[in-house]
């Protein structure tokens, strides 16, 4: 009787587990010089991709806390949901270049308040079945990559979680 309860038990959670997982999409890390080559690769190839950049209001002036790259010739879709806006020519992606490229030439967000702990980093993002659908950069440890969410079998939903302001709780 116990053996039969424990099978049960079981395939229960083996179904339910691989229910789950064909939901959500993964993030997936790169080393410190894959990131640097791919913000190289992004920031040159920038009108390969619909950019969306978040900037976080709390600062004064507003601080660019996350870019995502989608890229534009595949049917994958990256959906965000909030105050993004979506860099929309050369001058503009210029701009963002340019306030966020230190002395060393790297692309990097820069957030002096945080000081030197914080780097740029790069996240590749990945479907649930197994697709590369783009790229985002953020400030490691300020901003949390929550979760990727499968709208359906060619979009996912980026969940975060952006820095609290200077003072906030």
């Amino acid at each position: 009787m116990k053996q039969i309860k424990y099978v049960s038990l079981m395939l229960i959670l083996i179904l339910l587990a691989t229910g789950c997982a064909g939901n959500y999409g993964i993030f997936k890390s790169q080393t410190r010089s894959e990131a640097k080559a791919t913000k190289r690769e992004l920031v040159d190839n920038w009108s390969d991709y619909d950019i969306w950049l978040h900037h976080h209001p709390g600062y004064k002036p507003p601080r660019l806390t996350i870019i995502i790259f989608d890229k534009k010739n595949d049917d994958k879709k990256i959906l965000v949901k909030g105050s993004w806006s979506k860099v929309n020519d050369q001058q503009t992606w210029t701009e963002i270049v340019k306030e966020n490229t230190d002395s060393d030439g790297e692309f990097t967000l820069v957030w002096e308040n945080f000081g030197p702990y914080y780097t740029t980093s790069v996240q590749e993002i990945w479907g649930p079945d197994n697709q590369l659908y783009g790229f985002v950069v953020y400030q490691a440890n300020t901003v949390s990559l929550v979760r990727l969410k499968s709208i359906d079998e060619n979009t996912i939903q980026f969940f975060w979680s952006p820095p609290r302001p200077v003072g906030g709780r």
